[in-house]
């Protein structure tokens, strides 16, 4: 089941988006995938639900992230340093093995 949004764009900015080359598919993928990034940002939808939202896969919707200035990798300072602590001992661990 889908649901379905309207998006009204005021005629005075019609044509400004028109002359930019932003069609109607565009705008609509535009405001999908922007959702998407606001939702995820504020923790309402995983990862992968965000990137469904927004019609693309994992592979495309990380990048994309990326580019909006947004980290997947969302680590507390005490868990990172806890994190490289458990690595770095294992990694002594075994080479004394």
């Amino acid at each position: 089941m889908k649901t379905s949004l309207v998006l009204e764009i005021p005629e005075s900015l019609k044509a400004a988006l028109e002359s930019a080359g932003y069609s109607s598919a565009d705008l609509s993928q535009e405001a999908l995938r922007q959702l998407a990034v606001s939702l995820y940002r504020r923790k309402v939808l995983t990862l992968s639900q965000s990137a469904h939202l927004a019609h693309m896969s994992l592979w495309e919707f990380i990048p994309y992230l990326a580019q909006q200035g947004i980290d997947i990798v969302d680590y507390e300072p005490e868990e990172l340093e806890h994190d490289l602590r458990a690595i770095a001992w294992s990694t002594k661990s075994r080479e004394q093995l």
